[in-house]
């Protein structure tokens, strides 16, 4: 979308900008400066015709060959690509290496795979990977940087990076801890400017409501964003700030028209934006960077591409189903994990299932299906809960329904009522557990993947449990499903009441 103001209003600003320039001897030429940006890209490939690497890649080089373009990664790639629960991200980082990206900062989904893997794909980076309010141990985590500044034709842009200071929540990113991104971006657009940075540009892996703080209060003239996923392109009059939705579907191209001039011993920069959105289905994919994703496809398919069952009822993991209610994936799903380690009941997060996609009664599974659904390599954890702590988990997990937050609980061996006008906390009005009444003061063995069980998505109850089988002895939770469905053959998971909604 096109800032708040008219072509005309535009036209009217260049015009008057060239006629102040031409009464100061010592102004220079507008600078064109172009910021080509990408962020939540995971997917390998194009779907339906649209997004990918390849097709971003071609992007990226029609922008270069107009000079002055630099390629900007707002974050969220390592994971949860369906690679990577083989190869912890590695194919990923190999792709943007060839790509020649300029610039990029971690997002929360760099740290699903855990700090181990983080360290390990930050080592094979050949790109500058920007952390700036990222702590590992006593410093910066190793082979990143703080910042970069480049000099274009006389202008210096100065460039920092944040990520979500949310990151311990969404994500499992160990020891590793994430500083103020607020007063990080403050601190850091004052240190850029004494370093004679005439554009300041924040790469920020943060929610939108946090970008808009930053604009308003850091600056900073331009923030790259992530995070949320919108497509968008915003301009106050003072500060740029733009996000390309995901998956490389569409690619936002930021354009500064730069212009430095010196009058009486003092420099002065103005700049005026122009934003356009390139949708990825309108180019051809770039071959080399093809080239390579289909190599990486054609291993994932030798291994995925193997049917295993049939369900004959259909199943839905779009996005807005499993993290609003209740789903018959969530459902079948939830009573593997249950039978994989022998729980009394299940719980998994809705926004663990990620290929955001639907199957058809009477349709073939796969390895790919569940590997899809289930990238992150999470593994199922058997814990040791009582009935108080299990509803306030219950509680947590219905407490962004409306916002449809990736807590929202996938059951198994719970009936659990639900009234969503009632205030966070509040909201759970009665469980039955394998058709008894919640005793709170009982323990129950209960299934969860890791991420929750280390109180991930705000699920600190379970954190507080006794584990039975902890991570060290656990197994992949898609794994299990695979197992789960290869031994039963045919499935029917359906809505069942399990959790309802009033």
């Amino acid at each position: 979308m096109l800032p708040s103001r008219s072509f005309a209003t535009f036209r009217a600003g260049f015009l008057g900008l060239s006629l102040l320039m031409s009464g100061t001897a010592l102004a220079q030429e507008a600078v064109t400066i172009r910021f080509v940006q990408t962020n939540d890209i995971d997917r390998m490939g194009a779907e339906k015709g649209r997004g990918g690497f390849a097709r971003l890649a071609t992007v990226v080089k029609e922008e270069r060959a107009k000079g002055n373009a630099f390629f900007i990664h707002a974050g969220d790639t390592i994971s949860p690509s369906l690679l990577s629960g083989f190869d912890k991200g590695a194919h990923v980082i190999d792709i943007l290496n060839k790509m020649g990206v300029d610039a990029m900062t971690p997002g929360n989904h760099e740290f699903d795979l855990g700090p181990e893997a983080f360290r390990a794909r930050m080592a094979e980076a050949k790109f500058d990977v920007l952390a700036t309010n990222i702590v590992d141990g006593n410093g910066l985590p190793a082979n990143t940087k703080p910042e970069k500044i480049i000099e274009v034709q006389g202008v210096k842009i100065g460039f920092f990076g944040l990520t979500t200071e949310d990151t311990p929540i969404a994500s499992s990113p160990g020891s590793i801890k994430f500083s103020s991104t607020i007063d990080t971006a403050r601190s850091k657009a004052k240190d850029l400017r004494s370093k004679g940075a005439d554009i300041v540009v924040a790469i920020a892996h943060t929610p939108l409501e946090v970008d808009m703080i930053i604009a308003r209060s850091a600056g900073i003239d331009v923030i790259i964003g992530g995070h949320d996923e919108h497509l968008l392109a915003f301009y106050d009059g003072k500060v740029t700030l733009t996000e390309s939705e995901s998956q490389g579907n569409y690619v936002v191209v930021t354009e500064l028209a730069v212009t430095k001039a010196t009058k009486d011993g003092k420099t002065t920069v103005s700049w005026t934006p122009n934003f356009r959105i390139v949708d990825s289905a309108t180019v051809k994919p770039d071959p080399e960077i093809e080239a390579v994703v289909m190599g990486y496809e054609d291993k994932l398919s030798k291994e995925l591409d193997v049917e295993i069952g049939v369900t004959e009822t259909p199943l839905d993991s779009r996005r807005a189903t499993v993290r609003g209610g209740e789903a018959a994936m969530g459902n079948l799903v939830a009573d593997a994990l249950k039978a994989a380690v022998g729980a009394d009941v299940a719980i998994t997060n809705g926004g663990g299932l990620r290929a955001d996609k639907q199957y058809q009664a009477g349709q073939k599974l796969t390895r790919r299906d569940f590997q899809s659904e289930m990238p992150f390599g999470n593994t199922t954890v058997l814990i040791e809960i009582t009935g108080a702590k299990l509803k306030d988990a219950l509680e947590n997990g219905v407490s962004q329904v409306r916002e449809l937050g990736g807590r929202f609980p996938q059951v198994s061996g719970l009936l659990v009522e639900v009234d969503t006008k009632e205030p966070v906390g509040s909201r759970v009005k009665s469980v039955k557990v394998n058709g008894e009444p919640l005793d709170p003061a009982k323990t129950y063995k209960l299934a969860t993947n890791d991420f929750m069980a280390r109180g991930g998505d705000g699920y600190r109850a379970f954190a507080e449990s006794k584990q039975l089988v902890d991570v060290s002895a656990s197994q992949l939770m898609a794994t299990q499903v695979i197992d789960y469905v290869a031994k039963a053959g045919k499935v029917a998971p359906k809505v069942e009441g399990r959790i309802v909604l009033r």
